[in-house]
C-alpha cells in the first residue's frame, strides 16, 4: 500500500506540471493560496474542521488544542496554469460561426509552506501555540500574443507584427501566529494574528516590433514596456474561530477573518499598454487592501465507527471592502464559496478522499470557478505523508490585452473567450514529537 501511495504521488505533481496556478483575471489583488493542508485540498479545500497540523493557525485556530504533543509540517505545492484566449468569428449576416484561439499559455509554479504547534500545554493551562508560513495571494501570470496583421488587403496576410507579453512576479506571504483552547470535550475557541507582507510586479511588453505598421507612433521603436512595482507591502489581520460537537456525529464551526490594509511602495510607468496601469509614470505610497470573511462549517460521520467523515463549509467574502489605490477604477463585489469533501478510512488505516468547491470571482461574480478533487495519504515510520490534486476550470469573457489602436488598427468592439483549466499537486510532511 505505500509503494501505491508513492505512485500515485508521482502520478499527481507529473499532472500538475501540465496545467494551473494563477488568473489573470485575479492580478488586480493576486489569487488567493489555499494555505491548508494536503488532506484539507483533498477533501475540496475544506478549511474548518479538517485540520490536523500546524497550518490550523491559518484555517481555524480552534483546531490547536486538539493537536497532541509537538507537530512539525511542511508543505511543497506545483501547480502549473492553461489559458485559452480566443476571437469570435461571424459570417457576412453577423451570425457567430465559432472562436478562434490566438493565444495559448503554460506555465508552471511552485510554492513551500509550514509550521510548527505544541499542542495544549499545562503551563499555559491548555492553551496550545502554533505558527504557520505560507503564501496568501499570489500574483504569478504569464502572457504571451504573437500579434497578426489582421487588414484584410495586407501581403503577405496574416504577417506577424509583434510579440505581446505580461510577466507577473511576486506574492503576498502570511506569517501566523495561533492560540487554541478547548473548554471541554465540546468546545474549543482560537485567536490568531496573521502578518502579512510581500511584494510583486507587472511587466507588459512588446518586441519584435514591425515599423513599417506603426504608422500612428510619434516615436516608432522596435520595442515598448509598462511596469509595475508594488515594494514592502505589510499589513496585519486576526483570524477567530471556534469549533462545537453537537453529538457523536455531528461538529460544527464559525470562523472570522478581519479586513487587512497593507501599505508600501511602488513606482511606475505607463505606455499606455495596459487599462489597468496609473494614468502617468509616478511613484509614491500604495495601498492593497484584502476583505474581511466569515465561515461556517460541519463535519458528520455517518457511521457509529467513525470511519467515514462528511465536512462542509460555506464561506462569505466581503470584497466590496477591497481597495487597490493604483488603480484608476477598482471594483469588486462579495462573493460565495462552496466546499464539500468526504474522507474514508478503510480497516487497513489507508485514508481516500474526495471533494468538489464552487466558487466566485470577485472582480466579476457572473464568473466561478469549479474544482474537484482527491487525496489519500499513509505513514512512513514517524512521518505522516499526505498528498492530493486538484482539477479545476472556468470560462469568462474579457476585453483583448493588448488593444488593436496600439498597432494602429480599429479596437474592436467585442471581447474575447477565455478559458482556463487547471492541475494542482500537494505533498504534505508531518512528524509527532
Amino acid at each position: 500500500m505505500r509503494k501505491l501511495g508513492l505512485v500515485l504521488i508521482t502520478v499527481m505533481l507529473l499532472m500538475a506540471s501540465t496545467v494551473w496556478g494563477y488568473s489573470f483575471l485575479d492580478m488586480a489583488v493576486g489569487s488567493e493560496v489555499f494555505g491548508g493542508s494536503a488532506r484539507c485540498q483533498g477533501m475540496g479545500q475544506v478549511r474548518l474542521l479538517c485540520e490536523t497540523t500546524p497550518l490550523a493557525a491559518r484555517l481555524n485556530p480552534a483546531l490547536l488544542a486538539r493537536l497532541g504533543g509537538y507537530v512539525a509540517t511542511a508543505s511543497y505545492r506545483l501547480t502549473s496554469f492553461e489559458d485559452r484566449w480566443s476571437l469570435p468569428t461571424y459570417d457576412s449576416f453577423d451570425a457567430l460561426l465559432g472562436y478562434t484561439c490566438y493565444s495559448h499559455n503554460s506555465n508552471l509554479y511552485h510554492r513551500f509552506a509550514g509550521g510548527f504547534a505544541t499542542g495544549p500545554l499545562k503551563q499555559l493551562r491548555g492553551v496550545a501555540l502554533g505558527v504557520a508560513l505560507a503564501d496568501a495571494y499570489d500574483f504569478s501570470y504569464d502572457f504571451h500574443e504573437e500579434v497578426r496583421d489582421r487588414s484584410t488587403t495586407s501581403v503577405p496576410s496574416d504577417k506577424r507584427i509583434a510579440d505581446a507579453l505580461i510577466d507577473a512576479s511576486g506574492s503576498i506571504m502570511g506569517l501566523t501566529i495561533g492560540l487554541g483552547r478547548a473548554f471541554n470535550d465540546r468546545m474549543s475557541v482560537g485567536l490568531s494574528l496573521e502578518y502579512l507582507f510581500g511584494d510583486f510586479d507587472i511587466k507588459s511588453r512588446l518586441t519584435n516590433i514591425d515599423l513599417t505598421k506603426m504608422h500612428c507612433w510619434d516615436e516608432p521603436s522596435t520595442e515598448a514596456q509598462d511596469t509595475f512595482k508594488a515594494k514592502s507591502l505589510s499589513g496585519t489581520r486576526l483570524i477567530l474561530g471556534a469549533t462545537y460537537k453537537v453529538n457523536k456525529r455531528l461538529e460544527v464551526a464559525l470562523k472570522a477573518t478581519t479586513r487587512s490594509k497593507l501599505e508600501g511602495d511602488y513606482t511606475a510607468s505607463d505606455g499606455g499598454l495596459l487599462y489597468f496601469m496609473p494614468s502617468k509614470a509616478q511613484s509614491g505610497k500604495f495601498d492593497l487592501t484584502y476583505p474581511s470573511s466569515y465561515a461556517f462549517g460541519f463535519t458528520y460521520r455517518p457511521r457509529n465507527e467513525l470511519l467515514t467523515v462528511i465536512e462542509g463549509n460555506a464561506r462569505y467574502m466581503r470584497w466590496s471592502e477591497a481597495d487597490n489605490t493604483a488603480l484608476q477604477s477598482f471594483n469588486t463585489d462579495d462573493t460565495i464559496e462552496f466546499n464539500i469533501g468526504v474522507e474514508h478510512v478503510f480497516y487497513n488505516g489507508q485514508p481516500v478522499r474526495f471533494g468538489f468547491l464552487y466558487r466566485q470571482s470577485p472582480l466579476d461574480n457572473e464568473t466561478s470557478e469549479a474544482a474537484v478533487t482527491a487525496g489519500s495519504g499513509f505513514m512512513v515510520g514517524s512521518l505522516e505523508v499526505s498528498f492530493s490534486g486538484k482539477v479545476g476550470w472556468r470560462d469568462y469573457r474579457y476585453f483583448d490585452l493588448f488593444d488593436d489602436s496600439i498597432f494602429c488598427a480599429e479596437s474592436r468592439e467585442f471581447t474575447d473567450r477565455v478559458e482556463e483549466t487547471w492541475v494542482s499537486g500537494l505533498i504534505t510532511v508531518s512528524r509527532r514529537f
